[in-house]
């Protein structure tokens, strides 16, 4: 099969695909960045949201904001193919596509495989989200691909404390439930609840999800994380 190449931003070592394009990565991290960003309509452009360090302009105009997920990988055409750097580049990734891609790396993890071990395959195309809705976003299956950096020359799994914790239930069901942690509800009542909000995930994954989440009927949201190693 013949691969796409990364496109690359002439400014910054950010690189996306195209809708219906396939390229090969590996991972450098499987914990993303994490950031909050306003989306602009008209202008088609992601903005920064500075709620956290000061009034936020945005906000005050009733931006929508979006959840924007940074992560790094290295490909074919990079500086270290070649000896040189071992430069990583940098691809935003929607709510969707991060939860498609976690799953994928907790699967792989529990099967006591390092993901950043992994050439992928990623495809730009239409992805389902956990609420059912059909939405842009990237594909990922692994390939018998040799790495391109070898594990010696690739930062850790995480290099933060907050990226020591991988998310064991999807964080748009905690983010739905943060207004109820700490209330009673029965497990039932839960499982109901994710099932009638969260069409895009199978049963036997939100019953799973609900087990997680209730100590002694009780939601306890602290349950949503555990370290990945």
């Amino acid at each position: 099969m013949s691969y796409s190449d990364w496109i690359q931003s002439s400014r910054s070592e950010r690189v996306w695909l195209e809708d219906s394009m396939t390229a090969l990565a590996q991972f450098a991290f499987i914990s993303p960045i994490h950031r909050i960003k306003h989306w602009d309509a008209a202008k088609r452009k992601r903005l920064k949201c500075w709620a956290k360090e000061s009034e936020c302009v945005f906000c005050k105009r009733g931006l929508s904001k979006i959840n924007e997920f940074t992560y790094g990988l290295y490909h074919s055409n990079s500086e270290y193919m070649g000896g040189g750097k071992t430069t990583i580049s940098y691809m935003s990734a929607t709510l969707a596509t991060h939860t498609h891609f976690q799953k994928t790396f907790s699967k792989l993890i529990d099967e006591d495989i390092n993901p950043t071990d992994i050439v992928f395959e990623l495809t730009r195309k239409k992805i389902k989200t956990s609420h059912g809705r059909v939405v842009n976003g990237y594909e990922i299956n692994k390939t018998d691909i040799d790495v391109y950096v070898k594990e010696k020359f690739r930062p850790a799994l995480y290099d933060s404390e907050e990226q020591e914790y991988k998310w064991t239930v999807p964080e748009e069901i905690v983010d739905f439930l943060k207004d109820k942690d700490g209330e009673p509800i029965s497990l039932i009542d839960l499982f109901l609840l994710l099932r009638d909000n969260f069409s895009g995930f199978e049963e036997k994954d939100i019953k799973t999800y609900a087990v997680k989440l209730i100590s002694d009927n009780v939601l306890n949201l602290r349950n949503a994380r555990e370290k990945w190693i």
